[in-house]
């Protein structure tokens, strides 16, 4: 019905949307195991589709301004069919606004996705700072007995003496 480069350019879409379904797996694996290397693959597909959309609607752009309004049919996939130029440039702006849009909403989920990572990343290195130097920590005094309450020997200071703690 559409001819050879439909299905081709069809299996391309396919593929890519497994692609992005994988990320998004890793992306939810990296969140549930902490680790913030599986993120990669994530930031990797939103940053090819940020790029992609990016060239998309410079084309879009360029088509319009030049008034190639067959290209425009072209990039769409209705190359046989005719329609009118004003409708052709309905099209055209319609696309280069939708286009522009969602790549700017990707754009933030980019900088939300890495702004996760950095913390992923920040929380690991905590971690493993924490494991080796956990040797290292002694208790000095007592723990407060709740959260009203502090420990002079933990760093607290009482404004009078230690009797009156226990009022304040």
């Amino acid at each position: 019905m559409f001819g050879a480069p439909y299905s081709i350019w069809f299996i391309v879409g396919i593929v890519s949307i497994i692609i992005i379904l994988i990320a998004i797996a890793l992306f939810v694996y990296a969140i549930k195991s902490e680790n913030a290397r599986w993120m990669i693959p994530h930031l990797s597909a939103q940053i090819f589709l940020v790029l992609f959309l990016f060239i998309v609607s410079f084309i879009v752009t360029i088509l319009l301004l030049v008034g190639a309004y067959s290209g425009i049919r072209n990039l769409i996939g209705i190359s046989k069919e005719y329609y009118s130029d004003d409708a052709m440039f309905l099209v055209g702006v319609l696309m280069l606004l939708i286009y522009t849009l969602i790549a700017l909403l990707e754009l933030f989920f980019i900088y939300i996705v890495y702004r996760l990572y950095r913390h992923m990343c920040h929380y690991e290195s905590i971690a493993n700072l924490e494991h080796e130097n956990r040797e290292k920590w002694q208790v000095v005094g007592d723990f407060p007995k709740d959260n009203k309450h502090g420990s002079p020997t933990m760093g607290d200071l009482y404004p009078y003496n230690s009797n009156d703690a226990s009022y304040i």
